[in-house]
């Protein structure tokens, strides 16, 4: 899936300042655009100048962030085996199928999504009060952002950038618009629908774009997609507990020391949150050097030693081999080091700010948190890359369960009090189990191919005697 990487390397290795430009700002749009217009959107709406009442401003953003979490949560795991697909398909180069796998996808998914959407809906705004336009809202939101991130995944095959970010800045202006819109013109209960239609336009153009680069041809992926979960339980639980361990110390403080969105079932510890919300922000920079330059740099690297396996000497072998675990590790320093000073200039912004000195610790800690979460997901990426399925999936659980024991431990211990702290500790143990699997498959890769193959074929013999 380095697809779109490799485009945007090209521009920015022009070496002018409008090429690196125009690669960053396509790279941000490509790997976080809804979820970076959603930050956007919450941080501008908080602001009180623009005459939205408290409380609906507070149920909007309540709103907005139960929706991105369940979503990547409920749909987390079938959403890495999708990808998985995709891929196959892509590797083949057959884009319409590729195309038709897309549309087939969504058009079962919606068949789960829109109970599942109704059934949060009635959990969290079961209350009269509330109106049916956001009820509405919310279940539709719901929907068109899971459609959102399946369209996302499949655009990263695609090399036209300039229209695709076109696309992204159509949606996140969209949004603006409507919201502006539906405050200027109707009242407040109409804000959630406002941002919902940008996201809808947003993933019509995307959807239209797509087709027309991609064609189309039917595809059907019932026995496949069972096949897939079946072949790839790993990576299909990894997706699941992944997301969860991103949010479950939120959900957890949610509960603790949450206040109630009024008329709801749903609860903000809003001092925690904000902080979440600007600290998720300074992972762009690493995710955007990621697509550009360390997964197309491990990908090269990979690909060389993968075509000596069957054409060069052992020699040869071994030493693209050498070169592949070298490569990795200078990439993993650079990711390191980027995410780094753009940690460090951000704990050093936030000192200055008033309204973030008050909760500096929980700054310092969330911020270091996202220079080992970019980290984490450059590592589970390799491990996805070379096929080590079960060990990446070893690194999220030990992250989904230290997560969730500190923050579940937090009234009672003072270590994992500050919020925060849990995330840390779980993603930087996570992180160093599936290192330590990385650099051990790296170099054993060889013999962990031919024993796949060997595998691969004894199991199609295997299946051919059963027929």
């Amino acid at each position: 899936m380095a697809g779109i990487g490799f485009e945007l390397r090209k521009v920015a290795s022009l070496g002018s300042a409008r090429g690196l430009f125009q690669a960053s700002l396509s790279g941000i749009m490509i790997v976080a655009g809804p979820w970076l217009i959603s930050i956007l959107t919450i941080l501008v709406f908080q602001q009180p100048v623009l005459g939205i009442p408290l409380e609906f401003r507070r149920l909007f953003v309540a709103s907005t962030i139960y929706i991105y979490a369940s979503s990547l949560i409920f749909s987390g795991g079938f959403h890495y085996i999708f990808t998985r697909i995709l891929s196959d398909y892509i590797f083949r180069n057959e884009m319409n199928k590729a195309m038709g796998l897309t549309i087939r996808f969504l058009s079962l998914s919606t068949l789960v999504l829109i109970p599942a959407a109704w059934f949060l809906q009635k959990t969290f705004l079961n209350n009269p009060g509330i109106s049916d336009i956001h009820k509405g809202s919310f279940i539709l939101l719901f929907v068109v952002i899971n459609h959102i991130w399946v369209l996302m995944l499949t655009a990263s095959a695609i090399k036209k950038y300039n229209q695709l970010l076109l696309v992204y800045l159509t949606g996140m202006g969209s949004s603006l618009f409507f919201m502006k819109a539906a405050i200027s013109w109707f009242n407040s209960s109409y804000l959630l629908l406002g941002y919902t239609m940008g996201q809808l336009l947003l993933m019509i153009l995307l959807f239209f774009f797509l087709i027309k680069q991609m064609g189309y041809t039917k595809t059907l992926i019932s026995k496949d997609f069972f096949h897939y979960i079946r072949r790839y339980r790993a990576l299909f639980i990894s997706g699941f507990f992944y997301y969860g361990a991103l949010w479950i110390d939120k959900m957890i403080f949610w509960v603790y020391r949450g206040e109630v969105i009024s008329g709801t079932g749903m609860k903000l510890y809003e001092s925690y949150d904000i902080i979440v919300y600007l600290t998720n922000l300074m992972m762009i920079p690493g995710l955007v050097f990621f697509v550009i330059f360390s997964e197309t740099e491990f990908y090269l690297s990979l690909k060389r030693f993968l075509d000596s396996l069957s054409r060069k000497p052992f020699k040869h072998i071994k030493t693209n081999q050498y070169i592949l675990r070298k490569t990795t590790r200078f990439i993993l320093q650079e990711q390191a080091a980027l995410q780094g000073c753009v940690t460090l200039i951000f704990i050093c912004v936030a000192w200055f700010r008033p309204e973030m000195r008050i909760h500096y610790p929980m700054v310092v800690v969330s911020s270091v948190n996202i220079m080992v979460l970019g980290l984490f997901l450059t590592v589970m990426n390799f491990l996805f890359y070379i096929e080590q399925y079960w060990h990446a999936f070893k690194g999220v659980i030990v992250f989904f369960c230290i997560n969730t024991a500190g923050a579940l431990l937090s009234p009672l211990c003072p270590f994992f009090s500050l919020p925060g702290v849990s995330t840390l500790t779980g993603c930087l143990a996570g992180l160093i189990l599936m290192t330590l699997y990385l650099f051990i498959s790296l170099r054993s890769l060889d013999r962990i191919i031919y024993t796949s193959i060997t595998d691969a074929r004894l199991k199609d013999i295997q299946e051919k005697n059963r027929k």
